[in-house]
């Protein structure tokens, strides 16, 4: 399962930034932070109008985690844990198709939801650093 985001600005920005001030790093964190739990809320949200009663444990599983990066970058990791009671059946909810019935994208869905609101964090974050 994979969910694709278009960082092409960002990647610019990031660029045209070049060395930035250390007192940016926890603004950016911050910005990843919450846009990573708003689309854990959404993606379970989804999750749970998609599951129905075959899996309404699933959307509980769904969950993230961040961390830091080898090169100082902040990411964050969204998804079903499949440590979590349900959380393996993320395949079955979101595969391509071939499992007896269509993906239901509620993570796809959820990602785009909140992309541009994590494009605007950034740029706040960047804002208040300078």
């Amino acid at each position: 399962m994979s969910i694709d985001f278009d960082f092409s600005e960002l990647n610019k920005l990031s660029a045209d930034l070049g060395e930035v001030p250390s007192k940016i790093i926890p603004l950016v964190r911050k910005a990843v932070e919450v846009t990573a739990r708003n689309v854990k809320e959404d993606w379970q949200s989804g999750a749970a109008k998609a599951s129905g009663s075959h899996a309404r444990l699933f959307p509980k599983s769904i969950d993230y985690d961040l961390g830091l990066e080898t090169d100082g970058g902040i990411s964050a990791e969204i998804g079903p844990n499949r440590g979590r009671v349900q959380g393996s059946l993320g395949i079955l909810e979101d595969a391509p198709g071939g499992v007896r019935s269509k993906p239901q994208n509620a993570g796809r869905k959820a990602a785009k939801k909140n992309e541009q609101d994590f494009i605007t964090g950034l740029a706040k974050a960047t804002e208040e650093a300078f």
